[in-house]
């Protein structure tokens, strides 16, 4: 993961590109669960990584709302 921008920096800077990196990040994130989740977990993991899936697809869809 990249050094911690903010959200206000990444406002506040319309030409820095925070805004694709953010929304590449956590893509990568659901990416990563989705390929763990296939791969296959013991029963008492599944929940934590149906959170996990379900906190980057809420991120990504706060996201849509800010910057658009």
């Amino acid at each position: 993961m990249s050094d911690f921008v903010s959200l206000l920096d990444i406002l506040e800077k319309p030409s820095y590109d925070g805004q694709r990196k953010l929304r590449e990040e956590v893509a990568a994130m659901d990416f990563e669960l989705r390929r763990v989740m296939d791969a296959g977990l013991p029963p008492d993991e599944m929940p934590k990584a149906q959170a996990g899936r379900s906190a980057a697809h809420a991120a990504l869809d706060i996201l849509d709302k800010i910057f658009n």
